[in-house]
């Protein structure tokens, strides 16, 4: 008989503390993953705009007659290339491109997600490279941002 009581009082505790811990305890609120992949790409936009308002206002119009002059005139420093897609096909992320700025002509590596028309008039901001490419013999950017 003691074994049943003992068993049943046994029962009855489990019973109250498992009610007890269930209706005490409240679960930690998370924050929803929707709203914080949501406020992690608004981030990323607001970082973007300003890298890009940042290399706007500090970049250097690209003149290719001091670029022939002097190789190492835009050394370190962020270009603007004013100029006209001097192309037969469209170019998108990773591929390259002829850029006819003034009277000169580019070869521009393009290191953005913008895609690029033929024909089209585009501003390039990037840096220029030291020498010159191996095929066409034209001088070097490299592509960081395009409107």
């Amino acid at each position: 008989m003691k074994k049943k009581w003992f068993g049943a009082s046994l029962l009855v505790l489990m019973l109250a503390l498992a009610g007890c811990s269930e209706e005490n305890v409240k679960p930690e609120e998370k924050p929803k993953k929707e709203q914080t992949e949501e406020k992690t790409a608004s981030d990323e936009t607001a970082n973007q705009a300003k890298i890009i308002k940042n290399m706007q206002e500090n970049a250097v119009e690209l003149d290719p007659k001091a670029l022939e002059a002097d190789p190492k005139a835009y050394e370190q420093k962020i270009i603007k290339a004013v100029g006209t897609v001097n192309s037969e096909t469209p170019v998108a992320t990773g591929g390259s491109f002829e850029l006819k700025v003034g009277e000169t002509d580019f070869k521009v590596m393009n290191f953005t997600m913008s895609k690029v028309a033929p024909g089209s008039d585009i501003i390039v901001y990037g840096n220029v490279k030291t020498g010159k490419d191996a095929k066409s013999g034209l001088s070097l950017i490299n592509a960081t941002y395009i409107e």
